[in-house]
Protein backbone atom coordinates (compact mmCIF):
# COMPACT_ATOMS: atom_id res chain seq x y z
CA UNK A 1 0.00 0.00 0.00
CA UNK A 2 1.75 3.30 -0.70
CA UNK A 3 2.36 6.07 1.77
CA UNK A 4 -0.46 8.25 1.85
CA UNK A 5 -0.10 11.33 -0.46
CA UNK A 6 1.63 9.93 -2.70
CA UNK A 7 0.59 8.50 -6.21
CA UNK A 8 1.27 4.94 -7.25
CA UNK A 9 2.89 4.31 -9.79
CA UNK A 10 1.57 2.94 -13.18
CA UNK A 11 2.83 0.57 -15.41
CA UNK A 12 3.24 1.73 -18.93
CA UNK A 13 0.74 -0.11 -21.48
CA UNK A 14 2.13 -2.80 -23.16
CA UNK A 15 3.38 -1.50 -26.99
CA UNK A 16 0.91 -2.35 -29.97
CA UNK A 17 1.19 -5.36 -31.83
CA UNK A 18 2.16 -4.97 -35.16
CA UNK A 19 -0.02 -7.42 -36.29
CA UNK A 20 -3.94 -6.96 -37.06
CA UNK A 21 -7.01 -9.38 -38.65
CA UNK A 22 -6.40 -6.89 -41.90
CA UNK A 23 -2.63 -7.47 -42.24
CA UNK A 24 -3.18 -10.97 -41.92
CA UNK A 25 -6.35 -10.98 -44.69
CA UNK A 26 -3.75 -9.09 -47.01
CA UNK A 27 -0.73 -11.95 -46.19
CA UNK A 28 -3.11 -14.62 -47.26
CA UNK A 29 -3.81 -13.20 -50.72
CA UNK A 30 -1.45 -15.17 -53.18
CA UNK A 31 -0.72 -14.05 -56.81
CA UNK A 32 -0.49 -16.24 -59.45
CA UNK A 33 -0.24 -16.33 -63.54
CA UNK A 34 -3.68 -17.57 -65.15
CA UNK A 35 -3.65 -19.60 -67.64
CA UNK A 36 -5.82 -18.30 -70.82
CA UNK A 37 -8.95 -19.96 -71.91
CA UNK A 38 -11.32 -19.70 -74.77
CA UNK A 39 -13.77 -16.87 -74.12
CA UNK A 40 -17.30 -17.33 -73.55
CA UNK A 41 -18.56 -13.79 -74.48
CA UNK A 42 -21.80 -11.95 -74.02
CA UNK A 43 -22.60 -9.73 -77.06
CA UNK A 44 -24.75 -7.03 -77.95
CA UNK A 45 -25.60 -6.75 -81.50
CA UNK A 46 -27.26 -3.50 -82.25
CA UNK A 47 -28.26 -3.27 -85.92
CA UNK A 48 -30.26 -1.08 -88.09
CA UNK A 49 -33.82 -2.86 -89.31
CA UNK A 50 -33.61 -5.72 -92.18
CA UNK A 51 -30.06 -6.39 -91.23
CA UNK A 52 -30.18 -9.73 -90.05
CA UNK A 53 -29.97 -9.75 -86.22
CA UNK A 54 -32.47 -12.87 -85.76
CA UNK A 55 -31.23 -14.28 -88.16
CA UNK A 56 -27.65 -14.38 -87.31
CA UNK A 57 -28.06 -15.79 -84.34
CA UNK A 58 -30.77 -18.75 -85.63
CA UNK A 59 -27.84 -20.10 -87.79
CA UNK A 60 -25.26 -20.59 -85.35
CA UNK A 61 -24.78 -23.81 -84.12
CA UNK A 62 -26.62 -25.13 -80.76
CA UNK A 63 -28.77 -21.50 -80.00
CA UNK A 64 -31.86 -21.32 -78.43
CA UNK A 65 -33.86 -17.97 -78.26
CA UNK A 66 -36.01 -16.20 -75.74
CA UNK A 67 -38.36 -13.64 -77.81
CA UNK A 68 -39.74 -11.20 -75.85
CA UNK A 69 -44.10 -10.74 -75.90
CA UNK A 70 -44.48 -8.76 -79.04
CA UNK A 71 -41.45 -9.94 -80.94
CA UNK A 72 -42.10 -12.32 -84.04
CA UNK A 73 -39.05 -12.01 -86.11
CA UNK A 74 -37.62 -15.80 -85.61
CA UNK A 75 -41.72 -16.85 -86.56
CA UNK A 76 -41.35 -14.62 -89.55
CA UNK A 77 -37.86 -15.78 -90.88
CA UNK A 78 -39.47 -19.37 -90.09
CA UNK A 79 -42.47 -19.73 -92.54
CA UNK A 80 -40.38 -17.99 -94.88
CA UNK A 81 -37.91 -21.29 -94.57
CA UNK A 82 -34.77 -19.08 -93.81
CA UNK A 83 -33.92 -19.96 -90.77
CA UNK A 84 -33.19 -23.37 -89.41
CA UNK A 85 -35.57 -24.68 -86.57
CA UNK A 86 -34.11 -24.32 -83.17
CA UNK A 87 -35.95 -23.92 -79.56
CA UNK A 88 -37.87 -20.89 -78.89
CA UNK A 89 -39.54 -19.59 -75.62
CA UNK A 90 -42.15 -16.69 -76.15
CA UNK A 91 -41.46 -14.68 -72.78
CA UNK A 92 -44.78 -13.05 -71.82
CA UNK A 93 -43.95 -11.36 -68.00
CA UNK A 94 -40.71 -9.82 -66.31
CA UNK A 95 -41.03 -12.61 -63.63
CA UNK A 96 -41.13 -15.78 -66.18
CA UNK A 97 -37.74 -14.25 -67.59
CA UNK A 98 -36.28 -14.63 -64.22
CA UNK A 99 -37.77 -17.23 -62.99
CA UNK A 100 -36.14 -18.99 -66.43
CA UNK A 101 -33.01 -17.98 -66.46
CA UNK A 102 -32.60 -18.77 -62.55
CA UNK A 103 -33.99 -22.30 -63.31
CA UNK A 104 -31.69 -22.71 -65.91
CA UNK A 105 -28.61 -22.37 -64.00
CA UNK A 106 -29.90 -25.36 -61.90
CA UNK A 107 -29.55 -27.66 -64.35
CA UNK A 108 -27.24 -28.37 -67.29
CA UNK A 109 -28.46 -26.08 -70.39
CA UNK A 110 -29.14 -28.26 -73.70
CA UNK A 111 -27.95 -24.91 -75.50
CA UNK A 112 -24.55 -23.56 -76.14
CA UNK A 113 -25.86 -20.16 -77.15
CA UNK A 114 -28.48 -17.96 -75.87
CA UNK A 115 -29.97 -15.24 -77.40
CA UNK A 116 -32.78 -12.71 -75.98
CA UNK A 117 -34.40 -10.97 -78.93
CA UNK A 118 -34.78 -7.95 -78.50
CA UNK A 119 -33.84 -6.02 -75.46
CA UNK A 120 -36.39 -3.11 -75.96
CA UNK A 121 -39.20 -5.56 -75.74
CA UNK A 122 -37.43 -7.35 -72.58
CA UNK A 123 -36.87 -3.59 -70.93
CA UNK A 124 -40.72 -2.90 -71.47
CA UNK A 125 -42.09 -6.08 -69.57
CA UNK A 126 -39.03 -5.35 -67.27
CA UNK A 127 -40.72 -1.29 -66.79
CA UNK A 128 -43.89 -3.22 -66.46
CA UNK A 129 -43.62 -5.22 -63.76
CA UNK A 130 -42.03 -2.12 -61.52
CA UNK A 131 -44.61 0.00 -62.75
CA UNK A 132 -47.20 -2.41 -61.33
CA UNK A 133 -45.44 -3.37 -58.31
CA UNK A 134 -44.21 -0.17 -56.98
CA UNK A 135 -46.19 2.57 -58.64
CA UNK A 136 -49.72 0.52 -58.63
CA UNK A 137 -50.23 0.44 -62.33
CA UNK A 138 -49.24 4.45 -63.29
CA UNK A 139 -47.16 5.39 -65.92
CA UNK A 140 -47.78 8.69 -65.43
CA UNK A 141 -45.71 12.17 -63.47
CA UNK A 142 -47.97 10.67 -60.34
CA UNK A 143 -46.05 6.85 -60.75
CA UNK A 144 -43.60 5.61 -62.99
CA UNK A 145 -42.23 8.46 -64.83
CA UNK A 146 -42.27 11.07 -61.45
CA UNK A 147 -38.75 12.38 -61.61
CA UNK A 148 -37.48 9.26 -63.94
CA UNK A 149 -37.92 7.02 -60.49
CA UNK A 150 -39.66 4.25 -62.71
CA UNK A 151 -36.57 4.20 -64.87
CA UNK A 152 -33.89 4.52 -61.66
CA UNK A 153 -35.76 1.24 -59.81
CA UNK A 154 -36.38 -0.42 -62.82
CA UNK A 155 -32.22 -0.78 -63.28
CA UNK A 156 -31.90 -2.88 -60.11
CA UNK A 157 -34.39 -5.48 -61.77
CA UNK A 158 -32.43 -5.12 -65.46
CA UNK A 159 -29.12 -5.97 -63.18
CA UNK A 160 -30.93 -9.33 -61.64
CA UNK A 161 -31.54 -10.41 -65.06
CA UNK A 162 -27.87 -9.90 -66.22
CA UNK A 163 -26.69 -11.28 -62.88
CA UNK A 164 -28.65 -14.34 -63.99
CA UNK A 165 -27.17 -14.41 -67.33
CA UNK A 166 -23.78 -13.99 -65.62
CA UNK A 167 -24.68 -17.12 -63.86
CA UNK A 168 -25.68 -19.03 -67.00
CA UNK A 169 -22.07 -17.86 -68.69
CA UNK A 170 -20.54 -19.49 -66.16
CA UNK A 171 -21.61 -22.84 -67.77
CA UNK A 172 -20.48 -22.40 -70.59
CA UNK A 173 -23.51 -20.73 -71.88
CA UNK A 174 -22.63 -17.94 -74.68
CA UNK A 175 -25.40 -14.69 -74.15
CA UNK A 176 -26.58 -12.21 -77.28
CA UNK A 177 -28.63 -9.65 -76.49
CA UNK A 178 -30.06 -8.46 -79.83
CA UNK A 179 -31.49 -4.79 -80.25
CA UNK A 180 -33.29 -2.34 -82.29
CA UNK A 181 -31.24 1.19 -83.46
CA UNK A 182 -32.69 4.45 -83.82
CA UNK A 183 -31.44 7.76 -85.18
CA UNK A 184 -31.71 10.59 -82.71
CA UNK A 185 -30.39 14.01 -81.65
CA UNK A 186 -27.40 14.07 -80.31
CA UNK A 187 -25.93 17.23 -77.91
CA UNK A 188 -22.25 17.75 -78.81
CA UNK A 189 -20.42 19.07 -75.83
CA UNK A 190 -17.31 19.98 -77.78
CA UNK A 191 -18.60 19.82 -81.20
CA UNK A 192 -21.83 20.75 -83.02
CA UNK A 193 -25.09 19.04 -82.45
CA UNK A 194 -25.24 16.17 -84.83
CA UNK A 195 -27.38 12.48 -85.28
CA UNK A 196 -26.19 9.48 -84.25
CA UNK A 197 -27.29 6.22 -83.85
CA UNK A 198 -28.62 4.77 -80.68
CA UNK A 199 -30.23 1.94 -78.84
CA UNK A 200 -33.57 1.61 -78.40
CA UNK A 201 -33.79 1.30 -75.10
CA UNK A 202 -33.86 3.82 -72.42
CA UNK A 203 -30.18 5.10 -71.55
CA UNK A 204 -30.36 4.48 -67.55
CA UNK A 205 -31.03 0.55 -69.20
CA UNK A 206 -28.12 1.05 -71.55
CA UNK A 207 -25.70 2.11 -69.68
CA UNK A 208 -25.63 -0.85 -67.35
CA UNK A 209 -25.57 -3.24 -70.31
CA UNK A 210 -23.07 -1.74 -71.93
CA UNK A 211 -20.82 -1.86 -68.85
CA UNK A 212 -21.65 -5.45 -68.43
CA UNK A 213 -21.41 -6.76 -72.29
CA UNK A 214 -17.82 -7.67 -73.44
CA UNK A 215 -18.88 -6.10 -77.08
CA UNK A 216 -20.99 -4.34 -78.31
CA UNK A 217 -21.27 -4.60 -82.26
CA UNK A 218 -22.71 -2.33 -84.55
CA UNK A 219 -24.24 -3.26 -87.67
CA UNK A 220 -25.65 -1.34 -90.58
CA UNK A 221 -25.42 -1.74 -94.76
CA UNK A 222 -22.49 -0.03 -96.10
CA UNK A 223 -23.13 3.66 -97.79
CA UNK A 224 -22.81 3.80 -101.52
CA UNK A 225 -22.03 7.81 -102.45
CA UNK A 226 -23.20 8.86 -105.97
CA UNK A 227 -21.20 12.22 -106.24
CA UNK A 228 -22.04 12.67 -109.61
CA UNK A 229 -23.84 16.03 -110.07
CA UNK A 230 -23.63 19.04 -107.92
CA UNK A 231 -24.47 17.41 -104.76
CA UNK A 232 -23.23 14.13 -103.50
CA UNK A 233 -26.40 12.03 -102.34
CA UNK A 234 -26.21 8.06 -100.23
CA UNK A 235 -28.07 5.84 -102.90
CA UNK A 236 -28.24 2.88 -100.30
CA UNK A 237 -25.96 -0.14 -100.52
CA UNK A 238 -26.81 -3.95 -99.97
CA UNK A 239 -23.18 -5.22 -97.84
CA UNK A 240 -23.53 -5.64 -94.36
CA UNK A 241 -20.97 -4.61 -91.88
CA UNK A 242 -20.27 -4.88 -87.73
CA UNK A 243 -18.32 -2.27 -86.22
CA UNK A 244 -16.78 -2.61 -83.46
CA UNK A 245 -15.52 0.28 -81.92
CA UNK A 246 -17.21 3.67 -80.79
CA UNK A 247 -17.46 6.48 -83.19
CA UNK A 248 -19.58 9.63 -82.92
CA UNK A 249 -22.32 8.20 -85.39
CA UNK A 250 -22.63 4.87 -82.77
CA UNK A 251 -22.36 3.29 -79.86
CA UNK A 252 -19.85 0.17 -79.97
CA UNK A 253 -17.29 -1.55 -77.53
CA UNK A 254 -14.83 -4.58 -78.09
CA UNK A 255 -13.17 -6.38 -75.20
CA UNK A 256 -12.31 -9.00 -77.77
CA UNK A 257 -9.66 -8.83 -79.75
CA UNK A 258 -12.15 -8.28 -82.74
CA UNK A 259 -10.98 -5.76 -85.62
CA UNK A 260 -12.48 -2.36 -85.70
CA UNK A 261 -14.83 -3.47 -88.99
CA UNK A 262 -15.76 -6.86 -89.73
CA UNK A 263 -17.44 -7.49 -93.48
CA UNK A 264 -20.67 -10.02 -93.15
CA UNK A 265 -21.22 -12.16 -95.61
CA UNK A 266 -24.15 -12.53 -97.99
CA UNK A 267 -25.12 -16.06 -96.69
CA UNK A 268 -26.85 -15.63 -93.19
CA UNK A 269 -25.39 -19.30 -92.42
CA UNK A 270 -22.06 -18.28 -92.45
CA UNK A 271 -22.21 -14.63 -90.22
CA UNK A 272 -21.92 -15.94 -86.65
CA UNK A 273 -18.84 -18.02 -87.91
CA UNK A 274 -17.79 -14.78 -89.62
CA UNK A 275 -17.76 -12.99 -85.93
CA UNK A 276 -16.57 -15.45 -83.76
CA UNK A 277 -13.85 -16.40 -85.89
CA UNK A 278 -12.12 -12.64 -85.33
CA UNK A 279 -12.73 -13.06 -81.65
CA UNK A 280 -10.07 -13.55 -79.29
CA UNK A 281 -7.24 -12.54 -82.09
Amino acid sequence: MSPQGTIPKVAPPAPKSKTNKGAANVSSLKLSTRTRQQPVPKIVINAVEGWGKTSTVAHAPGTAILQARDETGYETLQDAGRVPDIPVARVESWLELIGFLRQQVTVEPDYKILALDAMDGFERLCHEHVCNRDFNGEWGEKGFASYQKGYDRAVTDWLQMLQALDALQDKGVVIVLLGHVQIRPFKSPDTEDYDRYTTSVHHKTWAVTHKWADAVLFGKFRTIIDDKGNRAKAIGGKERVLYTEHRDAWDAKNRLGMPEQIDVPDDPAKVWETITSYIGG
